[in-house]
């Protein structure tokens, strides 16, 4: 079993405001950009305007999940699995935000995504052991505006 590290460090050194995402489903993704990053939380703007903010805890409970389940190599967890969607739900104070937090997992190399229908997730082999860089790895990620 890989050691457990901190996902939201690794969100911090690699996301940063003025990034742009999708969510992860190919056809129906939607663009949002990343607001701004701090200690505490990413907070987001969808492609409405609207504003989402995602606690720190929340990339690290979705690796936990991810690796407690073995969600890796030819394991993939469907992203609507009830269980996933809950556990991210209640640690992001009831707000949902398991799209946004899979596609900003996926831009940091963290996990795989598979856009395709139904989407699905699984941890990388090494999470913590490779260089990524951002601007190749993600569709659609882009730093500035």
């Amino acid at each position: 079993m890989t050691p457990m590290h901190s996902a939201y460090d690794r969100v911090l050194e690699r996301v940063k405001p003025g990034d742009q995402l999708r969510t992860p489903d190919r056809s129906a993704g939607k663009p949002f950009t990343i607001d701004s990053v701090d200690s505490e939380a990413v907070t987001i703007r969808t492609a409405r305007g609207g504003k989402v903010k995602i606690s720190l805890f929340t990339f690290d409970s979705a690796l936990k999940y991810l690796e407690d389940g073995g969600y890796r190599g030819n394991d993939w967890l469907e992203t609507k699995d009830e269980m996933f969607q809950a556990v991210l739900n209640m640690e992001n104070d009831r707000v949902r935000a398991a799209s946004y937090v899979i596609s900003i997992l996926g831009a940091t190399g963290l996990i795989e995504v598979d856009g395709g229908r139904p989407n699905k997730v699984r941890l990388v082999s090494n999470p913590f052991s490779t260089t990524i860089s951002l601007s190749g790895s993600w569709p659609g990620l882009g730093h500035g505006s």
